[in-house]
C-alpha cells in the first residue's frame, strides 16, 4: 500500500463534515459519485491502493479478456441516446466475419444473458457504466455459436430518467417528410429496473416526379391517350396507312381528337412509328409511405430471495403504402368498330384512368420474453423464454378486369369510344392480390457454466445448454383469382456443450515459461422436426504469451437449415417492377414474383479463424488482427441481381416470349452450390483521456461540497422544528452556549 498526503485543504474540509456529522465514506449522489460522473479526473489528493487485481463488476465468464472496452464518458463522446443506437454506432466493431452474413451480436447484460436484445434496446445511453467489446469465443460460455460477437453492457447501480425526442426531418427537394416522437421512463434501484419506451414514426412517400425522374412504361408503349400497334405487336398495323406514310407502320401514337370523334386514318400519318409517351412519375414512388407504432416495457427485479427475473412485452404496428404507377390494359380493336379506320383487328395499348396502381402492407408484432438467473455456488444458472406472434397483410392492386370493356369493343358499342373516357360501370372491377401470413414462435432455453474439474493450470469450466423452440406459419394468397395456402411448422430440440481446458498458467507457475494456455472443445445438436438432425462441433485454442499478447485459434463446422419463412411464406406478385435488362439493353415494369421456396436446402459450413491482440505499450493502445477462412456448400442466399451471367446460372427463374422480351422473374431465395470468403481485418486503437483543468475541478469539488453543506443544514433545522426547539442551529463561534 502507498498513499500520498493530504494537503491542509482536505483536512479541513474532512474535519469540518466530522463536525457537522456528515458521513465521509458513503457521500450521498449529490456528492463524490455525481461529481465523478461529471468530470473524469484524478485528484492529486487520493489514497492509491494497489493489490491483486479483482473482477470489473458486471464482467463477462472466462478468461478472454476484451477487444474493447469503453467507459461511461466515451459512450457520452459517441453522441447516441440509446443501446440500439449505440450498437449501430459501435457495429464496425461488434460485426463478425465467422457469420453467414448480417447476424446481430450477442449482447449481455451485467454479464448475465438476457431474453432477447427488446429488452434493453432503449436503455438511455447515460444509464451506462461500461461497455465491453469481446471476441466470438465468449458466445460459447453462453450457450451461443461462435459465430456472433459479444457486447456486453454494464449499467450503473442506481438511475432514474425521463426521457422525450422529437425528430422532424425533411428533404431539400419534394417528399419525404419524416418525423419521430419517443418517450423513455427509466428506473434502476441496484437489483430492480422498470423501462418503459413508446415510439411513433411517420415518413412521407416520395414520387418519381419529386425527384424530376421521367417515368415512362418500362418496355411497353402505354399512353394516357392511347397507341395503335399491330397484331401481334411489332407486326404492320395497316396495310393501306403504310401507303400514306411511304413506309410500314408498327405503332402509332392516337391523335388529341380521337377522344371526341371518329379519327381518320391520315390522323395517325403525324404519329405514324412514333408512339406516344406519358411521363406517370407521379403515380410511382421510390419510397412508400409509412407508419409504425412501438410499445416496449421491461421489468426487472429479484425474486425468491436471490433469483433475478425480467419480463419484457413489445407490441408493433407497422403500416406502408406504395404507387405501382398506372394500370395499363391491351385492348383488342376490331376492324369493324365504329371508332376504328383500319380494315384489320388492331391493338390498343392506353392507360385506363389516372388511379395509380398500390400495394399496401399492415403488419402487427407481440413479443413476450422472461429471464430467471440464479447463481448456485460456483456455478450459473439462466433460464430464458420468448414468445412472438405476428401478422402480415398485403393487398396489391394490379389493374382493371377488361372483360366487359373488351366486349363492348367487340359489340361495337357507340356509347364506348376505346380513345376517350372510358364508362365507369366497364371499369368497377379492379384486380386485387391479397396475401396473409401469421407465424408464432416461441423457445425456452436453459444454460448452466461454472466448474467441473480442477487442473493444476486451473478450473475446467463448462458450459450446458438445453433448448426446445417451436414456430408455426399460416400463409394464404390470393392471385388472379386463384388461392393457394400454405401452413408449416417447425420445432427445434438442441443442446450445446462446450469445455474450457487450462494446460498451462502462469499464475499457477504450471510450465510458466509458455504462458497462459487453454484449449477449448465444443459440440450442438439440433432435432429440427422438419430437416431431422443437424450437428456441428468446433475447437480451438487461447495462448496469452505474456501481459499485452493474446493469440485465439478456432475452427467450426456445422450445419443450418432455411428459416420457415425461406420455405413457406406466401408468394406475392409485385406488378410493374422498373428492371433493366442486362441481356437486352432495356429497362422494363415487369411483375417480379417474391416469397418462400420449398426447395431450399441445408446449407454445410466450415470456418477457420486466427485472431492477435497486442498492446505493446503502457498507453492505450491495441493492435488486433483477425484472418477468417469461410468455406459455405448449399448457401442459401435471396435472389441477386438479374444481371446476364445470374440469368444463364438460373434460367427457369426468368420468363421471356417468342421475341426474347422480359416477361417475369422468379426472385425468390435460392441455393448456391459453393460460396467461399477469405477476409483480413486489422487496425489499431488509440485511446487518451483528456483531463479537466485543475480549477474547474476544484470549482466542482466547491460545488459538491458547498451543496452538502446547505442540505446538512437544512435537515438539522427540520431536527429541531421536530423537538419543538425552533429557531436555527448555530455553528461554532455563533452566539453563546446554553448553561
Amino acid at each position: 500500500m502507498r498513499s500520498k498526503g493530504l494537503s491542509e485543504t482536505g483536512l479541513v474540509a474532512i474535519l469540518l463534515a466530522l463536525c457537522l456529522g456528515a458521513p465521509v465514506a458513503a457521500q450521498s449522489r449529490t456528492g463524490d459519485e455525481q461529481l465523478q460522473d461529471e468530470a473524469d479526473y484524478e485528484d492529486p489528493n487520493s489514497i492509491l491502493v494497489t493489490g491483486q487485481s479483482q473482477r470489473q463488476r458486471g464482467a463477462a465468464v472466462g478468461d478472454i479478456p476484451p477487444i474493447q472496452q469503453y467507459n461511461s464518458g466515451d459512450i457520452r463522446a459517441l453522441g447516441v441516446n440509446s443501446v440500439a443506437e449505440l450498437l449501430e454506432e459501435l457495429a464496425p466493431q461488434t460485426r463478425s466475419g465467422q457469420g453467414r452474413g448480417g447476424e446481430q451480436p450477442v449482447t449481455l447484460l451485467n454479464g448475465r444473458r438476457i431474453s432477447g436484445f427488446r429488452e434493453i434496446r432503449d436503455i438511455p445511453a447515460e444509464a451506462i457504466e461500461r461497455v465491453d467489446i469481446l471476441p466470438e469465443e465468449v458466445a460459447l460460455k453462453y450457450g451461443y455459436s461462435a459465430d456472433q460477437r459479444v457486447v456486453n453492457i454494464v449499467l450503473r447501480r442506481r438511475f432514474h430518467a425521463i426521457t422525450g425526442e422529437l425528430e422532424g426531418g425533411m428533404a431539400t427537394r419534394g417528399g419525404g417528410e419524416s418525423g419521430e416522437a419517443e418517450l423513455n421512463f427509466l428506473r434502476i434501484r441496484r437489483d430492480q429496473r422498470i423501462n418503459l419506451n413508446i415510439e411513433y414514426q411517420g415518413a412521407a412517400a416520395i414520387t418519381e416526379a419529386e425527384r424530376n425522374l421521367i417515368s415512362r412504361g418500362g418496355g411497353r408503349a402505354f399512353d394516357t391517350a392511347g397507341n395503335i400497334a399491330g397484331i401481334p405487336i411489332g407486326a404492320e398495323i395497316d396495310p393501306a396507312l403504310s401507303a400514306l406514310a411511304g413506309a410500314p407502320v408498327t405503332i402509332a401514337g392516337v391523335p388529341a381528337s380521337a377522344a371526341s370523334g371518329t379519327p381518320t386514318l391520315a390522323d395517325f400519318l403525324d404519329t405514324a412509328n412514333r408512339a406516344n409517351s406519358s411521363d406517370v412519375g407521379r403515380y410511382r414512388t421510390i419510397q412508400p409511405r409509412s407508419r409504425t407504432l412501438d410499445v416496449n416495457g421491461v421489468y426487472a427485479r429479484n425474486i425468491l430471495g436471490n433469483v433475478a427475473a425480467t419480463l419484457n412485452a413489445t407490441l408493433n404496428a407497422t403500416d406502408s403504402d406504395s404507387l405501382r404507377g398506372l394500370p395499363g390494359a391491351s385492348l383488342r380493336l376490331p376492324a369493324g368498330n365504329p371508332y376504328s379506320p383500319f380494315g384489320e383487328d388492331t391493338t390498343l395499348l392506353r392507360y385506363l384512368g389516372t388511379s395509380p396502381l398500390t400495394q399496401g402492407t399492415d403488419g402487427v408484432t407481440g413479443h413476450l420474453g422472461f429471464t430467471l438467473d440464479k447463481d448456485l455456488a460456483k456455478w450459473r444458472l439462466s433460464l430464458t423464454g420468448n414468445y412472438d406472434h405476428s401478422v402480415t397483410k398485403t393487398r396489391t392492386v394490379r389493374g382493371y378486369d377488361v372483360g366487359d370493356l373488351q366486349a363492348a369493343l367487340d359489340a361495337g358499342d357507340l356509347s364506348v369510344n376505346p380513345f376517350g373516357t372510358i364508362p365507369p360501370t366497364l371499369l368497377d372491377q379492379r384486380l386485387v392480390d391479397r396475401a396473409r401470413a401469421r407465424s408464432d414462435s416461441g423457445d425456452v432455453q436453459l444454460v448452466a457454466n461454472g466448474p467441473v474439474a480442477e487442473l493444476p493450470a486451473g478450473p475446467v469450466s463448462a458450459s450446458f445448454k438445453a433448448g426446445f423452440g417451436a414456430l408455426g406459419l399460416d400463409a394464404t394468397s390470393t392471385r388472379s383469382g386463384v388461392a393457394t395456402s400454405s401452413d408449416l411448422s417447425r420445432t427445434d430440440l438442441n443442446g450445446r456443450a462446450s469445455l474450457d481446458l487450462p494446460l498451462t498458467s502462469r499464475k499457477n507457475d504450471i510450465l510458466a515459461a509458455i504462458g497462459d494456455l487453454s484449449l477449448n472443445v465444443n459440440a450442438a445438436v439440433d432435432r429440427y422436426s422438419d430437416f431431422g438432425t443437424l450437428g456441428s462441433y468446433g475447437y480451438g485454442a487461447n495462448w496469452k504469451p505474456r501481459n499485452g499478447i493474446g493469440l485465439i485459434v478456432s475452427m467450426t463446422q456445422d450445419r443450418n437449415p432455411p428459416s420457415v419463412q425461406q420455405l413457406g411464406n406466401p408468394v406475392v406478385l409485385t406488378p410493374d417492377v422498373r428492371t433493366f435488362d442486362y441481356v437486352r439493353g432495356v429497362t422494363v415494369d415487369i411483375p417480379q414474383l417474391g416469397g418462400g421456396n420449398p426447395d431450399l436446402a441445408a446449407d454445410r459450413r466450415r470456418v477457420l479463424k486466427i485472431g492477435l491482440t497486442l498492446k505493446p505499450f503502457k498507453e492505450d493502445i491495441t493492435l488486433t488482427a483477425n484472418y477468417v477462412n469461410s468455406r459455405i456448400r448449399n448457401a442459401i442466399a435471396t435472389f441477386p441481381e438479374a444481371t446476364a451471367a445470374i440469368e444463364a446460372a438460373f434460367p427457369d427463374r426468368f420468363t421471356r416470349d417468342a421475341d426474347g422480351n422480359l416477361l417475369r422473374i422468379d426472385a425468390r431465395p435460392i441455393n448456391f452450390a459453393r460460396q467461399d470468403r477469405s477476409e483480413l481485418r486489422w487496425g489499431f486503437t488509440f485511446t487518451k483521456r483528456l483531463k479537466t483543468s485543475e480549477r474547474v475541478i476544484e470549482a466542482m469539488r466547491n460545488s459538491a461540497f458547498a451543496r452538502r453543506m446547505a442540505e446538512q443544514r437544512a435537515a438539522a433545522i427540520a431536527a429541531r422544528e421536530a423537538a419543538g426547539q425552533g429557531g436555527a442551529p448555530q455553528g461554532p463561534g455563533d452566539g453563546a452556549r446554553e448553561g
